[in-house]
């Protein structure tokens, strides 16, 4: 129902710059993400014991590349558009919201892995399902303000950042309290160990 909503009021030209925003964005997500997800999951499902220091040494990871590549993300699309001026002005504040929400998102994303591995993924579910009925209804009114998809854009960042912190507290509550354990050679292993499922994720986003 929001589909049919948001399509009529935005028209094509805007769906499709919305459209091209979302995907650009998604590429960078699956860098940042690096194959963690997968790799926490399976970590931490055979060693509970050690669940938190998985935990720990993705998320900083995720923190780390995030803040070393966003610069250069967001600067390469901002000069390009400089150059070519196809993107359109609009569609590259999109990208920059829609980045700033990926990296509340990227966290979330890691939880809910840790979520999967304690095999209650049924509460990342119903957290997906809270958010994304948020999402509509912010998504409504920011479109009937007339901000158009630069605001649905925004939404994201609100909406994110909320999911992240309601699932930061069920961790909390349910598994642990979440600490810093740094270990450099867990690291090693875990960027190669995930760095194939990055690729692999990659490629065939790309191929599509």
């Amino acid at each position: 129902v929001f589909a049919m909503f948001y399509l009529r009021i935005l028209g094509p030209a805007d769906v499709g710059n919305y459209t091209t925003a979302i995907v650009i964005v998604g590429w960078f997500d699956i860098w940042t993400n690096f194959g963690m997800n997968t790799w926490l999951t399976r970590e931490a499902s055979r060693d509970r014991d050690r669940a938190n220091r998985y935990l720990s040494n993705t998320m900083v990871f995720r923190i780390v590349i995030s803040g070393l590549t966003f610069p250069v993300f967001v600067g390469g699309i901002i000069l390009y558009q400089r150059q070519t001026g196809s993107l359109g002005d609009d569609t590259v504040l999109a990208i920059g919201l829609l980045a700033v929400g990926m990296l509340f998102s990227s966290i979330s994303t890691g939880l809910s892995a840790l979520f999967y591995a304690y095999e209650k993924a049924e509460h990342p579910a119903a957290i997906s399902s809270v958010t994304t009925l948020l999402k509509v209804a912010l998504g409504t009114i920011v479109l009937v303000m007339g901000y158009g998809f630069v605001g649905l854009a925004g939404v994201t960042i609100v909406v994110n950042a909320l999911t992240m912190v309601i699932l930061i507290t069920l961790s909390w509550r349910m598994f642990f309290r979440p600490r810093l354990e740094l270990d450099y050679v867990m690291q090693r292993k875990m960027v190669s160990d995930s760095f194939p499922l990055m690729l692999n994720h990659l490629l065939s986003t790309l191929f599509f």
